[in-house]
């Protein structure tokens, strides 16, 4: 009998593991809500000058580089402003933010 009710109690309290790339829904609302409080005037990354897209991508403004995707998506969720802006000091980098979160 204690074998088996190691055995119940190892399969009830076994939780599956969750896999950090994948978004799970609360973290993907978050997303969603981000970006709709973004503004929609910003011009889109691929349209900005290359010194910003460059800048932008050499940098890693978001400190993204080997984070898991929902480590992405807090960081990014989390840097935006009040009025649904990222800014890199006086930089606005919006465009490259929602790149990024559209890319999740």
């Amino acid at each position: 009998m204690p074998l088996l009710s190691l055995v119940f109690s190892a399969v009830i309290t076994a939780q599956p593991l969750v896999d950090a790339d994948v978004l799970e829904p609360s973290v993907q609302n978050e997303v969603d809500h981000a970006l709709s409080l973004a503004p929609t005037n910003v011009v889109a990354f691929a349209d900005a000058p290359e010194p910003f897209r460059l800048f932008c991508t050499t940098n890693d403004i978001f400190n993204t580089n080997g984070a898991t995707r929902t480590d992405v998506a807090i960081r990014l969720v989390s840097a935006q402003r009040s009025d649904g802006r990222w800014m890199h000091g006086t930089n606005d980098v919006t465009s490259a933010a929602m790149e990024i979160l559209k890319g999740l």
